[in-house]
């Protein structure tokens, strides 16, 4: 995976990088401070995360094969994505954090209670482009998986009307040629709508690579924008028409996954996320991953989650000694595999559902062109950011000029200042 140092830009705001966004400690994380027990011999480390049970458990099997192999019980607490930044920020307040976690944000409250997690990633051949060092030198989080912004499309639809779709980067379709498509699909196979896109500033960003942008990347220490960004937000404008892209996504929050498994959508940009979800759920038509379009540029957006020790736990050690053991290229093939998760390592992974869908995501990333930063190390680095912020501006933003409120130059130079600060 050559090109990944162009990966995409991520601010914080996506991944609400303030302590708005994820991983902290459940309710009822009260049974033992610093994140568990030791009785006569046996010991408990807590791991905090969310959403483990959405992805076939793969966490708490991993949890289980640790136990078999060592003894040591990893308490897996699946805590609601809405709770738990709220509940991990109120346990660093009380100096009561658990050994472990698996965040998709890091907050700048409990950043520096971090355990440096240097060794083992060198050890276990962790992708050095995934990786970000604090400012003093230390590295505080290993990703513990991939997501990448992608496209599907109900393969149903688009053959009942005879169009054709790429199955390979290197031969993708434009934008304009997309659009197009989906046009015809609607028309000939009586689909609804052409393409739904999540209302999400992390998927329009990749949009926005995919049209050249740098999508509000720094140049020294401050955001800029460019003129691709406000070409990006012209053409998004264009095609929310409510024939092509539904207005009701963007400007009221209809949910586009449910849109797209009702069969009315011909396609839908998304993400690998929704690979597991489709492959379990949708049985009246058939689907399929296909290259995300460019414009001209071959690009997505990234995201995923992270794996952090806590310090002065009582159990540091311990902790690390279960990441250690975690990216173990058996056992963390095992896990891959179970979630449906994309590695941070060199790993061949025979997943048991739509091994084509994952080899598809595997490339587009390796493949990414995109300006801007690598999108998975901006979330530990914007961690250490002196004034951390929150919301998603380009979204907030982009709801404003879908309204008639201002025009797509208005709405760049807007979110430029919102995210330096003004």
């Amino acid at each position: 995976m050559s090109k990944q140092t162009t990966f995409s830009n991520i601010s914080r705001r996506q991944f609400g990088l303030t302590a708005f966004g994820l991983s902290a400690l459940a309710a009822g994380l009260t049974a033992c401070g610093g994140g568990g027990s030791s009785e006569g011999g046996s010991k408990t480390l807590q791991l905090v995360l969310s959403g483990d049970t959405n992805q076939g458990g793969a966490f708490a099997a991993a949890a289980k094969k640790y136990q078999e192999a060592t003894g040591i019980t990893i308490e897996v607490v699946d805590v609601p994505t809405a709770d738990i930044a709220t509940k991990l920020k109120n346990a660093a307040t009380a100096n009561d954090l658990p050994a472990l976690a698996r965040v998709t944000s890091i907050d700048p409250l409990w950043v520096n209670q971090l355990q440096d997690l240097t060794e083992i990633a060198k050890s276990r051949n962790i992708d050095q482009n995934f990786l970000q060092e604090a400012p003093d030198g230390t590295l505080p989080a290993i990703p513990s998986d991939l997501t990448a912004v992608g496209l599907f499309l109900n393969k149903s639809l688009f053959e009942k009307a005879g169009v054709a779709f790429p199955t390979d980067i290197e031969n993708t379709w434009t934008w304009d040629e997309f659009v197009a498509a989906v046009n015809d699909v609607r028309e000939k196979a009586g689909a609804k709508y052409g393409v739904v896109m999540d209302r999400s500033g992390h998927r329009l960003r990749a949009m926005m690579y995919e049209f050249g942008s740098s999508a509000f990347a720094k140049e020294g220490d401050k955001y800029v924008g460019d003129d691709e960004a406000v070409e990006t937000l012209e053409y998004f404008q264009k095609i929310n028409d409510d024939l092509i892209m539904p207005k009701s996504v963007w400007l009221s929050g209809e949910d586009g996954n449910a849109m797209f498994k009702s069969g009315q959508v011909a396609a839908y940009y998304s993400g690998s996320w929704q690979v597991a979800d489709f492959n379990k759920n949708i049985k009246d038509f058939e689907w399929i991953s296909v290259p995300l379009p460019k414009q001209p540029v071959n690009a997505t957006n990234l995201g995923g989650g992270f794996m952090v020790a806590f310090k002065d736990t009582g159990q540091d050690e311990e902790a690390k000694k279960f990441i250690d053991w975690f990216y173990e290229d058996a056992n963390y093939t095992e896990f891959s595999k179970l979630g449906g998760y994309l590695p941070v390592k060199e790993l061949k992974v025979e997943y048991p559902f739509q091994q084509a869908s994952f080899e598809l995501y595997q490339k587009q990333i390796a493949s990414n062109e995109g300006k801007g930063d690598n999108a998975i190390r901006r979330v530990v680095s914007e961690a250490y950011a002196e004034t951390p912020f929150s919301g998603d501006p380009l979204r907030e933003e982009t709801v404003k000029m879908l309204s008639g409120g201002q025009d797509a130059r208005t709405t760049v130079d807007n979110i430029v200042k919102l995210y330096n600060g003004a």
